[in-house]
């Protein structure tokens, strides 16, 4: 946190701090390269020490034309409060010169130049969410003269695109495109919040809010932090351009509970332990009320999956009776697996609890979505897709 921005220019200089380490990678585009890390390990960001140490702590979304040229310069990586060595709140002297400015819930955006124009990219380049920014910002000439300004300047603006297109947990009801950086590419330095308001004022541009009022101290902060509502929390911007997050209590747990649904093998095997009641609480009105949505249908397919199972046995014993090896020989290799093996666990159990068979059934197929796929049928079809929509209409 006392460290010098290292100088950049070239993609070589990033490719020998990073040797040796696969958790970062240099991933090539038609317009060029982005380098990101994929994983935070212990030893993949350590104390600051060299040149190349620094270098490491750019390497979250640093992009270079296909010359090798640094055009693109986002944040550096920073941490939370507490969540390493050098961030305890203990060391944290807040007489150092600073703002606390809004930590926004959105995606970050920035201009990535290409030839005499320029596309706005996520972290990864030009991808989906950017492109939801670059339809807005057809409408917002003001925010263009102002990107192409401080690209002419050598300089990467960041914004903070916050949609319910893309919405992460905190819901923004109007799209925005948020100010909330502007950094020199090369040197790493960042401009002073009261910088970034005279020139975007200028242009009608949206910066981020800042925190109003005093803080006695770090304790005093984090406390405020914890029962934050409707927010995500704050950054700690100091003078030198080093930063920290503090986030909400309440954000934190919808983060939580959102990243446990994000995936829809995830969230059928939370509904077969029935632990879908546990995430419920965390999750805004609109999510909990789709996962209830879908909840039903699941269920309600699984129930007639079994009732069809239980037709098929009956069938079976009608025709063949006691006889095993006849249905093996004569009817078995037309059914469907899955079914084919209930019905030889049902031979001698006339007990068997056929809607137990099929959640037993859809628990083996639930490791990864290939397998969810291929199973879907067993409940009727429907889908999860968070902030999507469920059933075969999607």
């Amino acid at each position: 946190m006392k460290y010098e921005f290292p100088r950049i220019t070239h993609l070589d200089e990033v490719r020998a701090a990073i040797a040796g380490s696969p958790e970062f990678i240099v991933a090539e585009r038609d317009w060029g390269y982005v380098v990101n890390y994929l994983v935070n390990m212990k030893d993949t960001f350590p104390p600051v020490e060299t040149v190349n140490d620094a270098i490491r702590r750019e390497c979250r979304g640093l992009i270079f034309d296909r010359d090798g040229n640094l055009i693109s310069r986002p944040y550096h990586k920073f941490w939370n409060i507490n969540e390493r060595d050098e961030t305890q709140a203990h060391q944290i002297d807040l007489d150092r010169p600073h703002v606390i400015l809004e930590k926004m819930d959105g995606s970050m955006i920035r201009p990535l130049p290409i030839g005499d124009g320029y596309r706005l990219a996520t972290k990864m380049g030009i991808t989906d969410v950017a492109m939801q920014a670059e339809v807005w910002l057809a409408d917002h000439a003001n925010y263009d003269d102002f990107i192409r300004l401080h690209l002419e300047r050598g300089q990467t603006v960041i914004f903070e695109w916050c949609s319910r297109q893309q919405r992460i947990v905190v819901d923004y009801p109007e799209d925005r495109l948020v100010l909330t950086a502007i950094r020199d590419i090369n040197t790493g330095a960042y401009k002073s919040l009261d910088q970034m308001r005279t020139y975007a004022e200028a242009y009608g541009v949206d910066v981020v809010r800042e925190y109003q009022g005093t803080v006695a101290n770090m304790e005093a902060l984090l406390a405020e932090t914890r029962d934050l509502a409707d927010q995500e929390g704050w950054i700690i911007r100091f003078d030198d351009g080093h930063m920290l997050k503090l986030k909400g209590d309440a954000y934190v747990s919808m983060h939580r509970a959102k990243d446990s649904i994000m995936r829809e093998n995830g969230v059928i095997e939370m509904m077969l332990a029935d632990k879908l009641d546990d995430v419920m609480p965390a999750l805004d009105d609109d999510t909990r009320h789709q996962l209830e949505r879908f909840e039903t249908e699941f269920w309600n397919g699984v129930n007639d999956t079994a009732g069809s199972w239980q037709l098929a046995n009956s069938d079976v014993r009608s025709l063949f009776g006691s006889n095993r090896k006849g249905f093996a020989m004569e009817w078995a290799p037309r059914f469907d697996p899955n079914l084919r093996a209930a019905i030889f666990r049902a031979w001698d159990a006339p007990d068997f609890d056929w809607r137990q068979a099929v959640v037993d059934t859809i628990a083996k197929n639930t490791g990864t979505q290939t397998r969810v796929d291929a199973a879907r049928g067993m409940w009727g079809g429907a889908k999860w897709a968070y902030g999507g929509n469920t059933g075969d209409d999607e």
